[in-house]
């Protein structure tokens, strides 16, 4: 099952509980793509695989809007104030507990300033290097070959440093067979702590959620609370 299939073709119409609902299905996806490109992977134990997954999953989530906007920067831009507001307004209306809801002024005055940076400070900048589909695919990949947390064992994170060597490798022939310059690798590299500044932002989102009464997913949930730093 594809995410686009969970609401009438149309993933730009979840709202927050309805997205973070949809997590178990893009931790089965990623893991059919990953088993199939890196068959390596299927020799980690359950315990790595699913923490690795599990870590990924969020930075899944900062790429994807990125990449659905890529072609569109120019048509946000000249969206009105009033359908951005709706955009923001109808993503938590409706999943706040019973008696516990905001206004719609109240929506906007806590999470405009999230979209705001979402938009500004991660998405056009890295939509602006325009990469290619090749330089997405070593992005991904280095994000999700990341040995730099708690909640791996020691051979899963040996694992990911090689595993992150090749792509590093490959990522610069291919620019190198494209003669990009140097400042191009660098500037790919760098779309890596965007996209990580993304998902912390991301996670105060949610925060605020929860304490704002709006609802999301249990299992979600299990993935903010879990201590992997």
């Amino acid at each position: 099952m594809r995410r686009e299939e969970l609401k009438g073709g149309n993933i730009g119409n979840l709202n927050v509980f309805e997205l973070t609902s949809t997590v178990r299905t893009d931790i089965e996806l990623t893991w059919r793509m990953v088993s199939k490109m890196f068959p390596l992977t299927e020799k980690l134990q359950e315990r790595d695989r699913s923490a690795l997954l599990r870590n990924f999953i969020l930075k899944l989530w900062q790429i994807e809007p990125i990449l659905a906007c890529a072609d569109q920067v120019e048509e946000f831009e000249c969206t009105s104030d009033e359908e951005k507001d709706h955009m923001i307004i109808s993503f938590y209306q409706g999943t706040f507990s019973e008696g516990e809801e905001m206004s719609e002024k109240e929506i906007l005055r806590t999470f405009s300033p999230i979209w705001w940076y979402y938009y500004h400070k991660m998405m056009v900048p890295i939509i602006r290097l325009r990469l290619h589909n090749e330089e997405w695919m070593a992005i991904i990949w280095l994000l999700f070959f990341d040995y730099g947390y708690t909640n791996i064992s020691t051979d899963c994170q040996e694992m990911c440093r090689t595993m992150r060597k090749m792509i590093y490798l490959e990522l610069k022939n291919y620019q190198k067979s494209r003669e990009f310059d140097e400042m191009r690798f660098i500037e790919t590299v760098e779309t890596l702590e965007i996209i990580e500044r993304g998902e912390k932002k991301f996670m105060e989102e949610m925060m605020i959620c929860e304490m704002s009464n709006i609802k999301i997913h249990d299992d979600f949930r299990k993935i903010l609370k879990e201590n992997k730093y």
